[in-house]
Formats: C-alpha cells, structure tokens, sequence
C-alpha cells in the first residue's frame, strides 16, 4: 500500500514539473570549454626540429551551450611547443575569444521563474574570455602511416562582459545556479589520433583531437573540445572543433618549425 501511495506521489511531481517547469537551471562560465590550440604534427619518426611556434584564428558563427544559445565567437591564439628527449614536449598556449548570446534552457522544463526572466530579458549578452595552458605530453608515430598521443596539464580561464555578470544576478537572485566563477584553473588532458597522407606525409596529415578539462563542479564532471585538423608540411593548417559552450568552430593558421 506505501508503495502504491509513494509511486502516485512521485508521478504526480513530475507531472507538476512537466507542466509548471522544475529544472533550476545551471550556467557555466564562456572560459570552461578549452578553446581550439593546434599541436603540430610530428613529421620524422626523430623530430629533428625541437621547436615548433603557431598561431592561429578561430570562428564559431551559431553555436548552443549549457542554457546559451545563438552565441557567436571569434578570437585567436598563441603557441610555443619544445621538443625534448624524443617524444616529450612541453607547450605553452594562450587563447583569447569574444562574442555574444542568448540565455536558452537546455535543462528542459526550467523554473517557470527562470522562464518569465527570459521573457523579459531576450537581447543579446556580450562575453570575452582568455585562456592559459600549459601542456606536458608524449606524441609519437605508429609505423609510416599512424600518429597518436597525449597530454596532461592545467587550464587557466578568465572571462568577462555581460553574460558573466548577469549569471552572477540570477545566481544573487536565487533564479539559477552558477557551476563556476569568472576565474578558474582546472586539470586538462589531451589525446590525438591521425594518419599521414602520402609517402612521408608529404600531403600533409590530418588528425582528431580532444581536450577535456576536468572538475567535480562541472556538469558531467568535465567539459570537452573535440575536432577534426588537416596539417600542410608547408605550416599551414585548418579544420574544424565543436566545443561544449560555442558549438562548432571552423579554424585556420601557421606554424613556424625551427
């Protein structure tokens, strides 16, 4: 009999919920999401050439996010990798973005509350963000054709504008939750997998690529960017990544081997 009253009780909550909208929605900071930083592929099984510098320029035009939509990004960045006691390197990156959105509801029902804030508040917000990471890891080659490898470090973010100041509101005014501030430094990891095109890659090499920061505070526990890079031997390089907060990015740029 408790159980048959217990089970009318849970059916009749989340029915209020499908109707009225439950779900307090989470927001994290536009920096959670490791931006996209290339890392060179090795052309020589001994990788006679230690340093490897790149920059490059990055666009995602539509993209959805955690309870963020529409947003628009554009920005670039920065990359040192040395090359030491073949196959470890160390690389430094910094990252920076810019760009804007709506607030949206990706934890579909959300709070009737949260629901009529963005009735009244559906223009766009603005966001800026910057990214510093340090990176020590091992890449090496499989036979003639296979590349792979690995990374681990740490992610540093700060962000800004007006999307960061208005989750901080709603969070003030008990409407939403915030999964991080506007400053944090998370673990991240890093792995790739590619093939050479050609004798010696002489067409170049194309590879998949992912980074995951990491954190007990984060949905799912971590947030991920992961795409697909075509590399020419000549430096130049392009592809495209999807990241966890501005959807798909297309990307292009240069390295510089020395």
């Amino acid at each position: 009999m408790k159980s048959i009253m217990l089970f009318k009780f849970l059916f009749a909550v989340s029915l209020f919920c499908l109707l009225v909208g439950c779900n307090r929605p989470v927001f994290m900071s536009m920096g959670t999401a490791p931006l996209p930083v290339y890392h060179e592929p090795r052309w020589s099984g001994e990788q006679d050439k230690k340093w490897v510098v790149s920059g490059d320029a990055f666009v995602g035009p539509d993209g959805v996010g955690e309870n963020v939509r529409e947003v628009f990004s554009l920005g670039g960045d920065l990359s040192v990798m040395y090359r030491f006691m073949n196959p470890l390197f160390v690389q430094a990156s910094f990252a920076g973005t810019m760009g804007d959105l709506r607030f949206g509801c990706s934890d579909i029902p959300c709070t009737t509350e949260y629901d009529r804030w963005r009735d009244r508040h559906d223009e766009k917000y603005s966001f800026w963000t910057m990214q510093e990471r340090m990176l020590l890891g091992s890449d090496f080659m499989l036979g003639s054709l296979v590349q792979a490898g690995f990374g681990v470090g740490a992610l540093l973010f700060q962000a800004g504008g007006q999307y960061e100041n208005a989750r901080e509101e709603l969070e003030s005014a008990d409407i939403a939750d915030n999964a991080n501030g506007k400053e944090e430094i998370y673990p991240v990891v890093g792995s790739w997998f590619g093939f050479n095109l050609g004798r010696h890659a002489r067409l170049g090499v194309i590879k998949n690529e992912a980074y995951v920061v990491m954190s007990n505070d984060l949905p799912q526990g971590g947030v991920m960017t992961a795409g697909v890079n075509y590399y020419h031997p000549s430096g130049f390089h392009g592809g495209l990544s999807y990241s966890a907060q501005m959807g798909i990015m297309f990307q292009a740029g240069k390295s510089f081997s020395f």
